[in-house]
């Protein structure tokens, strides 16, 4: 499975451990971000991600989320993304792109 993180703040923050200006998101939401992307990146493909409840991994039934999944981050926030699957080698692309606070 191969990780994109779209957004340039968070791929910052995972990239090279820092941040860029100040940060739209509570201190304690980018470590649990940071350890999300540590579980995403350990797992093979998106039934490793499936089997783990603690992650709370499911398809968003919004219209603006249509084709896209969740997991969680804590109660309130989750990190949205997409998946796409080159059909050539099977492999599994997800693309990170954005934290969102589920109640705002």
């Amino acid at each position: 499975m191969q990780l994109i993180i779209e957004d340039h703040f968070l791929g910052e923050v995972v990239t090279n451990n820092k941040q860029i200006g100040k940060s739209p998101y509570p201190t304690e939401i980018l470590k649990a971000f940071k350890k999300r992307i540590f579980q995403i990146n350990q797992a093979k493909n998106t039934a490793d991600l499936r089997q783990n409840k603690s992650l709370h991994f499911e398809k968003l039934k919004e219209p603006k989320y249509e084709g896209k999944y969740s997991i969680r981050l804590n109660i309130a926030y989750r990190i949205i993304f997409r998946i796409n699957t080159d059909q050539n080698s099977r492999l599994e692309i997800l693309y990170i792109e954005e934290i969102n606070n589920h109640y705002s």
